[in-house]
Parts: structure tokens; C-alpha cells; sequence
């Protein structure tokens, strides 16, 4: 693949993004499954977004000094719990758009509505966002994770081994 494709096959993915410290447990399933935590009641589905940086939503949330829970910032994000992301491709005929996998997943729209306003203030765009029910076998997929830009890796174990090395520096 030269550069010109490669960059065009990168763009036209959607990725799953997660703090490195799910690896191990993605690993030992080998496969990306959904979940409906904090969402009872609805299927549990997988997440992709079509943001080609970070998926705002994606960011994980910390008490400040003050004792109220606020999102880490991405750079709070990568130092404290890392940042990876699996790719597939945005046409592939298992993702569901936004509003059809809410539908799908039986998300009441009132909930869905609020996700979009609580998407938007950080930053995200609902119109990016796809899911699937299905299991992604680890094999299917691309991998990066975050070494101050995205890094390509042959595999979830490499995936570590950026890691450790991004750390020890």
C-alpha cells in the first residue's frame, strides 16, 4: 500500500476508541463486544465513531480537587490511562447510524436526545457516531494507539509494547 492509499483507507474507518487499559481484557476475549452499561433495558451494542482524532465522548471522567466529577482533557487522558482505537470500515454492512442503532437498541428517544446534548458540550458530533450488535473478532480489525499521534500496530500485543515503551521515555 503506498501513502496515498493508506492515508484514504485510515480516513475511511470508524474506530472504537478506549483507554489502553482495556487491552488486556479485549485480548483475553478476543473480540470487541457491546455493552449496555448505565443503559438497562436497552441491547447492548458497539460503539464507533467516525472522528478521525479522539471521540470526545470516548474520554473518561475524574474527580477535581473540588470533589465534582469533570472529563479529563485528551492530554489528562493519554498520561493517566492511555489511548487506543480499533478501525474498520465505515462501510462495513454491520454498523448502524446513530438514530437506527438507538432504535435498535430500544434507547427511549428523550434519553437519545440527551446523549446528543451531553455529546455536543464535549465536543462531539452525534452524525459521527455508529454501532453494531455484532461480536468484532480483534483479527477484523486496525490497530492504533495514541504515542504522541496515532501509531499503527500489527496487533494488540504490540499495541502494549508501544505502550511500555511510550511510558519508560
Amino acid at each position: 500500500i503506498d501513502s496515498i492509499n493508506y492515508k484514504e483507507l485510515i480516513m475511511n474507518m470508524v474506530w472504537h476508541y478506549a483507554p489502553w487499559a482495556y487491552l488486556p481484557a479485549m485480548v483475553e476475549s478476543g473480540a470487541l463486544r457491546g455493552s449496555n452499561t448505565g443503559a438497562e433495558g436497552e441491547a447492548p451494542m458497539l460503539w464507533f465513531s467516525a472522528n478521525q482524532q479522539w471521540e470526545p465522548t470516548a474520554t473518561k471522567m475524574i474527580r477535581n480537587s473540588a470533589g465534582a466529577t469533570v472529563s479529563m482533557t485528551f492530554k489528562q487522558q493519554v498520561q493517566m490511562v492511555g489511548c487506543i482505537r480499533f478501525g474498520m470500515g465505515a462501510d462495513d454492512c454491520r454498523l448502524l447510524d446513530w438514530k437506527a442503532a438507538c432504535a435498535f437498541a430500544g434507547t427511549p428517544r428523550d434519553s437519545r436526545r440527551a446523549l446528543e446534548r451531553v455529546g455536543k458540550k464535549k465536543g462531539a458530533d452525534p452524525a459521527h457516531w455508529f454501532a453494531t450488535v455484532a461480536t468484532i473478532p480483534l483479527a477484523e480489525l486496525h490497530f492504533q494507539v495514541w504515542a504522541d499521534g496515532w501509531r499503527d500496530a500489527t496487533s494488540p500485543q504490540d499495541m502494549a509494547a508501544v505502550w511500555v515503551e511510550r511510558q519508560a521515555a
